[in-house]
């Protein structure tokens, strides 16, 4: 039995040509993201675009996240997620790095058509900020990486 989902995300897309974004399957967490064009920046880094704009609804943001099999790539994303904010209605670009040993602006533009990203669709929760002298004491403390065991 289907359910009426009362949250949409709005999309524009830039390409006349481009295929709208969708989920692989229903249940799939983020729908998938189609690398358009890409604008070399420099040491190794690419700017991938999506080709679309977004805006979330009320109370909701998004994130870029690069899909999982883009390690087959020998590309990383170059801040591992991307946070959009509510308000922010320009073109999503997917900073990626070229961790390979060929040629990167070759390899970027092999990317042109492939899916490469996943965007997430987050709730924001509103809360206060509080400046306090300490903070409450846990077994764990102020234990850095690994603390937590294994």
């Amino acid at each position: 039995m289907s359910q009426h989902n009362p949250l949409t995300l709005q999309i524009q897309l830039h390409y006349p040509e481009m295929a709208f974004p969708t989920k692989a399957h229903a249940d799939d967490a983020g729908v998938d993201l189609t690398c358009m064009a890409v604008l070399p920046k420099g040491a190794g880094v690419f700017f991938l675009d999506t080709g679309i704009s977004v805006e979330p609804p009320s109370g909701f943001y998004t994130e870029l996240v690069p899909r999982s099999s883009i390690c087959k790539t020998d590309f990383i994303m170059a801040n591992s997620l991307g946070i959009i904010d509510h308000g922010y209605r320009g073109r999503l670009y997917m900073p990626m790095r070229y961790l390979g040993a060929g040629d990167g602006q070759t390899a970027a533009e092999e990317l042109i058509g492939q899916r490469v990203g996943q965007l997430l669709l987050r709730r924001c929760e509103a809360f206060d900020i509080k400046v306090v002298a300490a903070l409450g004491d846990t077994p764990r403390g102020a234990g850095g990486f690994g603390s937590s065991g294994t």
